[in-house]
């Protein structure tokens, strides 16, 4: 088994990202959803359930300047400012506390997303839901049809010689390149599923189709790291035998 595709988004439901390699820590993979957009006055993460418009916009870091893509507008670059301002919001039943950035970004994403909104930093795993390192065989999602990975938005696809084989890892240790990750479980899919990767557009009924095919909409699974490394497309993948 090896990898096949790296990749994280820098800000929560924002366009997901192929990248050279993974830096893998000890709470997760470094850089991956470190950004969201919050609705202050609703004290409210933006999802994309809800917000599709998210994946059209790409959030990275350059350096020590944020970037912003909108569709329609030219490309942001600024440093990101902090004015000491913060926000705590729910997320998923956890209070999260959120620093607000100054800078050009608000007005772009507010005036695409049709609504007021404020980049913030999160604490790492603040926006995150599940564990923190999310896996999906590269097989399980050839068997929905003609899908770009990105759609799954994993941070690891893995060549894994069947359909479906990543359930049977949970509970398991598993080397990625020089990280080891734990296998928690299986990963509930919604219907961010039906979105197109690059543009947020709903599509066909592709989460639809994963339950009519497995009898539930699970796809992938997620866990956490134990031994912290570095993963790149290419490295080997193996399910590390149990203890005793």
């Amino acid at each position: 088994m090896r990898v096949s595709r790296v990749g994280y988004a820098a800000a929560k439901g924002t366009r997901h990202l192929a990248r050279e390699r993974l830096v893998l820590a000890a709470d997760g993979v470094v850089g991956d959803r470190r950004w969201c957009f919050v609705d202050v006055a609703a004290r409210r993460v933006l999802r994309t359930v809800a917000h599709p418009g998210l994946v059209g916009m790409v959030l990275d870091e350059v350096g020590d300047d944020l970037a912003l893509q909108v569709p329609g507008r030219a490309p942001l670059r600024a440093p990101a400012s902090f004015p000491g301002e913060s926000v705590t919001c729910d997320y998923w039943g956890r209070e999260v506390a959120l620093e607000l950035v100054d800078g050009p970004f608000a007005e772009a994403a507010s005036v695409h997303l049709g609504v007021s909104v404020r980049l913030a930093r999160a604490p790492v795993g603040g926006v995150v839901y599940g564990g923190s390192v999310s896996l999906v065989g590269a097989e399980s999602v050839a068997a929905l049809g003609d899908l770009d990975p990105a759609r799954v938005r994993a941070n690891l696809v893995v060549e894994a010689g069947g359909a479906f084989v990543e359930d049977g890892w949970v509970g398991r240790d598993v080397a990625v390149g020089s990280a080891v990750v734990r296998v928690a479980s299986r990963t509930p899919r919604c219907a961010v599923l039906d979105l197109d990767p690059a543009t947020g557009t709903r599509g066909p009924g592709v989460l639809a189709a994963l339950t009519a095919l497995r009898g539930t909409p699970t796809l992938g699974v997620d866990g956490h790291v134990v031994r912290p490394g570095l993963a790149h497309p290419g490295d080997p993948v193996v399910v590390l035998p149990t203890a005793g």
